[in-house]
């Protein structure tokens, strides 16, 4: 059995959501909701509840919250066998503060602790279990060389790589990737920060990065504009394939991205043809998306392989790609 296999940041999350739509330093009331979370870990969550076997590779501290998080992992189906725990380690903790229409404020990530031991080590110390992989996904919470081992490992075997550029900041590690990436997801400021001579919201001017070679790194970009939908950029074919989002109610926004990876992920690896249909994984995403948009969990619990396959037939019958 082949897992996909997903590597990088594993924390608690803790959101703040106020119950009105003010914003300033302030008092606000409204309510606080406490879930596992994390990048990496957030889209093995979502492929482990589209029945994909996934194994998680990243570390957490001997505390209170790391012991969550594995009994959380565990009730999930989601493989411990190379989640790490050190009492060297403080576990990560993700705070974002948000109000009643789903817009964040600004959000707080302690994760130093961790990065540190997220390095090329990581990849080779487990390099025959990643060989095993389907698929190799990761986040930029890996150092730029356990980035770039894993990239060599992947191209060298065969394995697609899909990875999530985190934050802007960190988005920067991507560019010291020396190996060819199959797919690269990010946000509108992560794609600014990678692509500084390319406006996003020009299809003419991404042709003209492409042409230009800016992509050559990577065959798909997909860029998340959140209520603006979806741009799926393939260099190869120079050619841009765009997303109207999806119409659905918003709880709170955490999560989202992570839950596009993964719908886009569960499409293109059960693709019975062998080719990649970008165009129904790009809509699989949104609609994996649009249930974590109306959980206030990083991860909803509605989502698994049925309800997905369901809501995805429901919005294509209903026109609403279109």
């Amino acid at each position: 059995m082949k897992y996909v296999s997903v590597l990088g940041g594993v924390n608690v999350d803790i959101k703040g959501i106020s119950s009105d739509e003010k914003a300033g330093g302030d008092s606000h009331p409204g309510k606080v909701f406490f879930s596992a979370g994390g990048v990496a870990r957030n889209m093995a969550e979502n492929i482990s509840r589209l029945e994909m076997p996934v194994r998680l590779f990243g570390i957490t501290g001997k505390d209170v919250f790391g012991d969550y998080i594995y009994r959380d992992c565990i009730a999930k189906e989601i493989s411990t066998e190379f989640l790490m725990q050190s009492a060297d380690v403080r576990t990560s903790v993700y705070v974002t503060i948000s109000n009643k229409t789903g817009g964040a404020f600004f959000a707080v990530n302690d994760m130093k602790s961790a990065e540190e031991f997220l390095n090329a080590d990581l990849i080779k110390n487990n390099q025959e279990s990643l060989k095993q992989s389907s698929v190799i996904v990761s986040d930029t919470n890996l150092k730029t060389e356990a980035l770039n081992e894993a990239v060599k490992l992947a191209v060298e075997n065969g394995i697609p790589v899909f990875i999530d550029a985190v934050s802007s900041e960190k988005a920067l590690r991507v560019k010291e990737i020396s190996g060819a990436v199959d797919f690269l997801s990010v946000n509108k400021a992560e794609f600014a920060e990678l692509f500084k001579n390319c406006n996003f919201d020009s299809d003419e001017q991404i042709l003209k990065s492409i042409n230009g070679g800016a992509f050559e790194k990577f065959k798909y970009v997909i860029l998340k504009m959140d209520k603006d939908g979806v741009k799926i950029i393939c260099s190869e074919e120079k050619i841009i394939h765009s997303f109207k989002a999806i119409q659905t109610e918003i709880k709170e926004i955490s999560g989202a991205g992570d839950a596009f990876n993964a719908g886009f992920i569960f499409s293109v690896m059960n693709d019975e043809s062998g080719m990649y249909d970008i165009t129904k994984a790009g809509r699989m995403g949104l609609c994996a998306a649009g249930f974590a948009l109306r959980s206030y969990d990083s991860v909803s619990n509605e989502i698994n392989k049925k309800s997905l396959t369901e809501f995805y037939n429901q919005k294509l019958n209903s026109d609403e790609f279109i």
